[in-house]
């Protein structure tokens, strides 16, 4: 979603999640410099909007310590060693 404020445009974070989320993007002179503003900056589309890196990195944080506890306990007979073993399956080995 882009924000106009007093002919200057901004990206809204779609999440708004993390506690150092950037909010808004940089102020353009276009809806168009706003996007390719969020593009330079790396943020992330979602398929409808945008999220910037940092409530990005939020919800990686988050899944990864969802799925190590989903993890642990479905697979208390596998070892502990920090693998993903779900996503090497049917990988060919090189």
């Amino acid at each position: 979603m882009i924000v106009e404020r007093n002919n200057q445009f901004s990206v809204v974070c779609h999440s708004r999640i993390a506690p150092d989320c950037s909010e808004n993007g940089g102020w353009c002179d276009s809806e168009e410099e706003a996007n390719e503003w969020v593009e330079d900056e790396c943020w992330i589309f979602t398929g409808d909007d945008w999220m910037c890196i940092n409530c990005n990195a939020h919800h990686m944080r988050h899944l990864k310590v969802h799925r190590r506890g989903v993890h642990e306990k479905n697979d208390k007979g596998k070892a502990n060693d920090g693998l993903d073993h779900e996503l090497t399956i049917g990988i060919d080995p090189l």
